[in-house]
C-alpha cells in the first residue's frame, strides 16, 4: 500500500495513458494509411504508399517508422515524403515500374512473402497468388527499436497493432477470379488490414491467351461460314428437285 502513496503521480499518470490507449483501441476502425498498386494497359505498373499517425502515436512511434521505412526504400532507390497535416504526420512515397521484369529486378522492400501458382489453360491461365504481409513482424522490429519509453511496450504494441490499412489492386481489365478482398469496385480490389491480421490476401487472376482465343474464334467464324453454305447449297438443291 505504501508503494501506490509514495509515487501517486506515476501511478495516476499510468492509468491515464493506459486508459487513453484502450479509448483509441476501442474507437470504429478506420485506415490509418493507403497502398496502392495500379497495372496499367501497356504493363507498367504504379505503386504509391501513405500512412497518417496522429500526434499520440507519432510521439510514440513516428521516428522509429520513418527510419524503418527510409532504410526499406532507400534500397530500392525510393524516397520517403513527411509532411504535418494538422496535428497530423504523414509519410508518402510513389514509384512507377515500365514493367513487372523492372519490378522484380529492383531491391525489395520485404513487405511481404508472396507464392503465385500458374495454371495454363487453352483459353486462359490462371494465376492463384497468396500474399502474406509482413506487418506484424514490422510492428515488433519498431516496438523492439524504441528504447526505454515512459509507457509499457504492452501498451504501444496494442497501439500499433490497431494501425489500419488499405491495400487497393486496380487492373486495366476485370480479370479477377475468386478472392478474400474486402470490396471490389469495377477493376479494383480492396483489402482492409491491420498490423495484427495474419490472415494472407488470396486472388486469383485469369489472363486470356488472346492468339488461342483468336484462333478459337476464327475456327467458330469458319465452322459457321460452312454451316451457311452447305444451308444455301441444301436448298438450291431442293429448290431445283420440285
Amino acid at each position: 500500500m505504501g508503494k501506490l502513496t509514495d509515487h501517486p503521480l506515476s501511478f495516476t499518470k499510468l492509468c491515464f495513458i493506459y486508459f487513453l490507449v484502450c479509448l483509441v483501441i476501442l474507437q470504429p476502425q478506420r485506415a490509418n494509411g493507403a497502398a496502392f498498386v495500379t497495372v496499367k494497359k501497356d504493363g507498367g505498373i504504379d505503386i504509391a504508399f501513405s500512412l497518417q499517425l496522429n500526434s499520440r502515436v507519432e510521439s510514440l512511434v513516428g521516428g522509429k517508422i520513418e527510419e524503418l521505412l527510409t532504410s526499406r526504400l532507400q534500397a530500392a532507390g525510393i524516397e520517403l515524403h513527411k509532411t504535418k497535416n494538422g496535428k497530423s504526420t504523414e509519410y508518402q512515397f510513389l514509384k512507377s515500374y515500365d514493367s513487372i521484369q523492372d519490378l522484380q529486378n529492383a531491391a525489395s522492400l520485404e513487405l511481404a512473402d508472396t507464392e503465385v501458382t500458374t495454371e495454363d489453360k487453352w483459353l486462359y491461365t490462371r494465376y492463384d497468388a497468396v500474399v502474406q504481409p509482413k506487418l506484424n513482424a514490422y510492428s515488433e522490429e519498431i516496438i523492439d527499436g524504441l528504447g526505454t519509453l515512459s509507457v509499457p511496450k504492452s501498451l504501444v504494441r496494442m497501439l500499433m497493432q490497431n494501425l489500419a490499412l488499405d491495400f487497393n489492386l486496380t487492373l486495366p481489365y476485370d480479370l479477377y477470379g475468386p478472392n478474400n478482398a474486402s470490396e471490389q469496385d469495377g477493376n479494383t480490389l480492396t483489402w482492409h488490414i491491420t498490423m495484427a491480421d495474419s490472415e494472407p490476401l488470396r486472388l486469383v487472376v485469369n489472363v486470356p491467351n488472346i492468339r488461342n482465343i483468336a484462333i478459337a474464334g476464327g475456327t467458330v467464324i469458319l465452322l459457321l461460314a460452312v454451316a451457311v453454305t452447305l444451308f444455301i447449297r441444301k436448298r438450291k438443291s431442293r429448290s431445283r428437285h420440285q
